[in-house]
């Protein structure tokens, strides 16, 4: 967790001990010290003082850490989040139970494979998009529907192949 709300911070700790591991960052600079191959999912305020979250996320992106990243923030989603390295976008304020709701289903992305991944990343943020009233993201949701709609192609592609193994199988025994 990166937010410079310590309040907000220790709440949302809170919320989610009971089931993870939390370590709590109260500045970017700080979250980038403690980021390290252990960290399974990064929650983390888009608005920091001493570090944006965009410099935050852009310097963690660098490093090799196999990891899902939320944005947490009170910033509308604009036409950037489609460049933007994250996995998640949630809009503050959050509850109890969306905060745990989208760690556990960041939890869970964490194990699929790369294109799967890939998938869920670009409907998240094709839902955080249409949520967001302004019209200058319309050419920004085409275009990640559009890539949405290449990766998913590509997993029924793999699945049909796995389906093709699967008869090859059945005609070995």
């Amino acid at each position: 967790m990166v937010e410079d709300d310590r309040e907000l911070a220790d709440t949302y700790s809170v919320w989610l001990e009971p089931e993870y591991e939390v370590r709590t960052a109260y500045s970017g600079s700080d979250g980038l010290t403690w980021y390290d191959s252990s960290v399974d999912i990064v929650l983390l305020d888009r608005q920091i003082p001493d570090l944006s979250g965009m410099t935050v996320i852009q310097n963690m992106e660098k490093r090799d850490v196999n990891d899902q990243k939320a944005m947490l923030t009170g910033l509308e989603p604009g036409s950037d989040l489609a460049e933007l390295p994250c996995d998640e976008y949630l809009r503050k304020p959050v509850t109890k139970s969306q905060l745990r709701d989208a760690v556990d289903e960041l939890r869970v992305r964490s194990d699929l494979d790369d294109e799967l991944q890939r998938h869920f990343t670009l409907t998240s943020k094709i839902a955080a998009l249409k949520n967001n009233d302004a019209t200058d993201t319309a050419d920004t949701v085409d275009a990640l529907r559009r890539e949405a709609e290449q990766t998913r192609a590509r997993i029924e592609d793999q699945m049909s192949d796995l389906d093709e193994v699967r008869k090859a199988y059945k005609i070995l025994e």
